[in-house]
């Protein structure tokens, strides 16, 4: 296979999915190589660079972060096995792993950390969860670029002791740590290092990358990472199409792949060559309401639409058991279960209280395919209430594109946070710094329960603030949350090594039984 020509964002993008299929080889009965398929190729292999979520996927196989997730999704060891707190709240101490090795036989040491907190915050890079070290000392001077990023906040105490000093206590900083993945500096000191492509990779992961082209990936087992993988070798490829990637194992062209489509579940559960695989995930389905459209800023407007919307026809008619109800941004916080008729009669009052007794037209913005079958029972909805809506299709990358410029009156978005499961983590995306926070809506309230979350060290606590903040945007109707899709995989019934509770994102878990 060819190298790709240079790792930067966007060159990594993979081939279509019928070039795909030409390259899939069907496996042999004595082979030990899981064949993976997933919906979307990554954009980069280097963690400074890449943004898609397949990115972050591939990351967790290829490097090992400096805290772990566990099996069941909590916080392991990763390349440091404790950390410390001061009484202040404001140093957090990590403590690296004896005898860490890079896949090259190199020492792991603090400098690596270091090295890479620099490297991730410097202006010119396209880290994508530079947020999570927002907090930290020097750092918004450095990533404004008007200071160097040798000022930051952190600082190899000894070989094996990393320490980050922080502006205010961020207690969920070791959270966050597990996907920090540290990169090694003795490669990247080399201007002109190749890395991370193959043969130059060099990793700590359960995984090395052995080879990567156009169409796909080939990953083999580390025998130095400090956590081992069960399986030794993994062939990854890109089919975007979802019935495709289903077909596909069921013809035993591949093992396991990500999301078969939603309205074909209860199908593949009946059938005994595949094994459907289902968990409950934070993949929340919602509308992006544009706060400077003429009506919808708004308030009693926004409730009206919120108020009618019928989320358990959607649900049971569309997702058949692979979604529940969202009526707010936290699963089973906000419930509605008054008489749909009721909130028809009481929906129709506030827009008239707004000055839309006669009607209301908008636009709804999609991604088409399953997302229009969505759209059009919202337009249906609505219909009872005397809005007109029409429908706008777009593919994923326009939509997109539309919102940022702000050209949407309604916008059908989603979001997946992959294994950042916790309450805290779903109030994120909607403070005026995160990253779905492109709807021209900002709560000072909100913002203030996010980053008292974020800051407490107390589990109890820090769900409080979440509460609180998705009471906040909630009230305000400032999304129309639908639904919580599930995650599912779909695998060949002779796959092990899955939990109960997250869904198989980090591999090195997985077994052929």
């Amino acid at each position: 296979m060819t190298p790709l020509p240079n790792i930067h964002r966007r060159s990594f993008l993979l081939a279509s999915s019928a070039l795909v299929l030409a390259g899939c080889v069907r496996q042999t009965q004595n082979s030990t190589t899981l064949r993976i398929g997933i919906s979307q190729a990554p954009d980069a292999l280097d963690p400074a660079q890449g943004q898609f979520a397949a990115a972050a996927l591939l990351y967790k196989q290829l490097y090992t972060p400096l805290t772990n997730y566990s099996a069941d999704g909590g916080l392991a060891p990763g390349l440091a096995d404790l950390w410390t707190l001061s009484e202040d709240g404001l140093h957090w101490t990590f403590s690296l792993r004896e005898n860490l090795v890079w896949s090259d036989g190199a020492p792991i040491t603090a400098h690596d950390i270091v090295h890479t907190v620099r490297r991730m915050l410097d202006p010119n890079s396209l880290y994508a969860d530079a947020g999570d070290f927002f907090l930290l000392e020097n750092a918004e001077a450095v990533l404004a670029g008007d200071i160097p990023v040798t000022a930051l906040g952190v600082a190899a105490i000894n070989p094996h002791t990393v320490r980050f000093r922080f502006i205010q206590p961020l207690g969920v900083f070791p959270d966050l740590m597990r996907e920090f993945y540290p990169a090694p500096a003795h490669i990247l000191s080399d201007p002109d290092s190749q890395w991370p492509l193959p043969p130059f990779f060099v990793g700590s992961g359960p995984y090395l990358l052995e080879k990567a082209n156009q169409q796909e990936l080939t990953l083999v087992r580390n025998p130095l990472a400090p956590d081992p993988a069960r399986i030794s070798s993994l062939y990854v490829t890109v089919v975007a199409d979802a019935a495709t990637r289903a077909r596909m194992v069921r013809a035993g062209d591949l093992d396991l792949i990500e999301d078969p489509p939603a309205n074909q579940i209860a199908s593949l559960q009946t059938q005994t060559q595949v094994f459907v695989r289902g968990w409950s995930a934070p993949r929340l389905v919602y509308l992006k309401v544009n706060h400077q459209h003429r009506a919808l800023f708004d308030i009693r407007v926004r409730l009206a639409l919120n108020m009618v919307v019928d989320r358990v026809f959607i649900t049971d008619e569309l997702y058949a058991g692979s979604a529940q109800p969202a009526f707010g941004i936290l699963p089973n916080l906000h419930t509605d279960t008054s008489d749909l008729a009721a909130r028809i009669e009481t929906a129709k009052q506030l827009l008239a209280d707004a000055g839309f007794a006669d009607g209301l037209t908008i636009s709804l913005l999609h991604s088409g395919e399953f997302r229009e079958r969505v759209a059009v029972i919202l337009a249906q909805n609505w219909k009872q209430i005397g809005v007109t809506c029409h429908l706008q299709a777009s593919d994923a990358q326009g939509l997109y594109a539309f919102i940022e410029a702000g050209e949407f009156a309604l916008a059908l978005a989603s979001f997946d946070r992959g294994l950042k499961r916790e309450n805290w983590r779903l109030i994120e995306p909607f403070a005026s710094d995160g990253f779905a926070a492109n709807f021209n809506w900002s709560n000072p309230r909100y913002d203030r329960a996010v980053a008292k979350a974020r800051a407490e060290a107390n589990p109890e606590e820090r769900a409080e603030a979440s509460t609180e903040a998705a009471d906040i945007i909630h009230e305000d109707a400032a999304i129309i949350p639908l639904v919580f899709e599930k995650k599912f995989w779909l695998a060949n019934p002779r796959i092990g090594g899955f939990s109960k509770m997250v869904p198989p994102d980090q591999w090195r878990f997985l077994t052929w039984n």
